[in-house]
Order: C-alpha cells, then sequence, then structure tokens
C-alpha cells in the first residue's frame, strides 16, 4: 500500500521551504496561505487559529487535513504505488480532489479499456484500474498523468489568460514536473 506520510512529505516539499518554515503569504485576492493551506479554500483554518499557531500545531494541522481531505477522498489508502499515490496528492493538494482525479481518469483511459467515466470521483473503478496500470505500467501512467496535467494547464491559461499569467503556469508546470521520490 502506498505510503501517505511519504506522499504528505512530498507535498509539503511543494509547498514550504525544507525544513518548513510555516511562513505566512498573502495571495492575489487578498486570501492568506501557510503550508499550502489558503484561507479561501479553507475558511475555517481563520477561526481555527490556524495563522497564527506554532509552526509545530500548523505542520500538524496542515497535516491533518490533507489526511482527511485530500489522501482519503483519493482513496489513498487502496493504492498500491507510492509514485502515482504521491503525485496524484499533490495534484489534488494544488488544483482539488475532483480535478486531480479527472487528470488520473484520462490518463488511465490512454493506457487500458474500457474507458473510466471521467467524472472525477474516486471510486472503486478508478482505484482498481489505477492499480492495475501500477502493477503492469506504472511509469507509463505516471507520464501519462504529467501529459495530461500538462494539457490541463496549458488549456487552462489558454481559456483565462487574464486570470492565470504565463509565470502562474510555468510554476504550475515546473511543479507537475517534480518527481516523488
Amino acid at each position: 500500500m502506498a505510503d501517505v506520510n511519504k506522499s504528505w512529505r512530498f507535498v509539503l516539499s511543494n509547498e514550504d521551504s525544507n525544513p518548513p518554515s510555516g511562513r505566512v503569504t498573502t495571495e492575489p485576492g487578498g486570501a492568506m496561505a501557510r503550508l499550502g493551506v489558503n484561507s479561501a479554500a479553507w475558511p475555517e483554518a481563520v477561526s481555527d487559529g490556524f495563522y497564527s499557531m506554532s509552526l509545530a500545531d500548523a505542520l500538524q494541522y496542515a497535516e491533518d487535513l490533507f489526511k482527511y481531505h485530500y489522501w482519503s477522498a483519493l482513496c489513498g489508502y487502496s493504492l498500491v504505488s507510492n509514485l502515482i499515490a504521491a503525485k496524484w496528492s499533490d495534484l489534488a493538494y494544488n488544483g482539488g480532489v475532483k480535478e486531480s482525479t479527472l487528470l488520473v481518469q484520462r490518463a488511465a483511459n490512454t493506457l487500458a479499456s474500457p474507458a473510466l467515466a471521467t467524472d472525477g470521483i474516486c471510486g472503486d473503478l478508478t482505484v482498481a484500474r489505477v492499480n492495475m496500470l501500477c502493477g503492469e505500467q506504472e511509469e507509463a501512467l505516471y507520464d501519462a498523468i504529467i501529459a495530461q496535467g500538462v494539457t490541463f494547464y496549458e488549456e487552462l491559461r489558454a481559456e483565462r489568460p487574464e486570470e492565470y499569467s504565463a509565470a502562474l503556469e510555468a510554476a504550475w508546470l515546473k511543479r507537475l514536473r517534480i518527481r516523488p521520490s
């Protein structure tokens, strides 16, 4: 089974310095962010005191949020590949569970049939297909996920250039291409 702690460490390494500083930043639009927890997406983090708590407490808070809202939603405890689980969970933490699952479903559909429903829901069929491909074609699946991510970010930038700058797209693509160890 995939290791939730390895996946969390990978996600955290893409969200903060190493070792984590826990620095609070202000994002465009005024949202606060710390350890990848954005106050626009997680308003309860403000009322929970996340942005002012100690680094140790903030790390635990962010890890719990990751495990409950991302890892579990991706059926991470049922995945067999650390490589795929870490990349998928990083995509989810950065762009949302539904969108990351759509990318994984599209990637899986390029490698095997019958096609999975591309509905953004991580159900039994998605998990079974991903695990089957990890046993036979893990590297091909990983490459297909990266390719789907590149296409997604390029299309998003083309559709809404006023909202998504070239620099932001470059940062997304850089993160996308970081391979979990």
